[in-house]
């Protein structure tokens, strides 16, 4: 291959990439979503690597009792409301994760604001899992190219 022809391989390889960036940060953006839910939903965890807290009100902790939840730590889970309000959200070429319920949106802010301390963010973590997936998904599509 000249010079010249392995010039224009790259400039096509760039342009096909570009086109995926949208469609590669949807995937990356589901893979967030995934990861934040379990680490809220499931593993009653902030994003700052603690726990979100214990549950104090004796009424509440009889109510998830009686309604079969957990109640030895606080893992936001209830009705399900809140969780499935989190979502990945595709805006012309922009991708969000987004409570997209208004409602929801303020039992998520109210949370974080009884408890001081950030929970609706990505952790480090998450966000070094999501950097290191896009960019094998990015080293995929280029060997797959060449």
């Amino acid at each position: 291959m000249t010079p010249q022809e392995f010039a224009k391989k790259i400039q096509t390889t760039v342009a096909k990439v570009e086109r995926d960036v949208p469609n590669l940060l949807l995937l990356g953006g589901k893979l967030l979503e995934g990861e934040m839910k379990q680490r809220i939903f499931n593993q009653g965890g902030d994003a700052d690597g603690g726990k979100i807290g214990k549950y104090k009100s004796k009424q509440w902790i009889q109510k998830r009792s009686e309604s079969g939840r957990q109640t030895g730590l606080v893992d936001l889970e209830f009705t399900g409301s809140l969780r499935d309000s989190i979502q990945v959200v595709k805006s012309g070429n922009e991708v969000f994760l987004a409570i997209t319920n208004a409602t929801d949106y303020v039992k998520a802010k109210g949370q974080e604001q009884r408890r001081k301390k950030p929970i609706f963010i990505p952790s480090a973590e998450e966000r070094t899992d999501v950097e290191n997936y896009l960019n094998d998904l990015i080293s995929e599509r280029v060997l797959g190219y060449f």
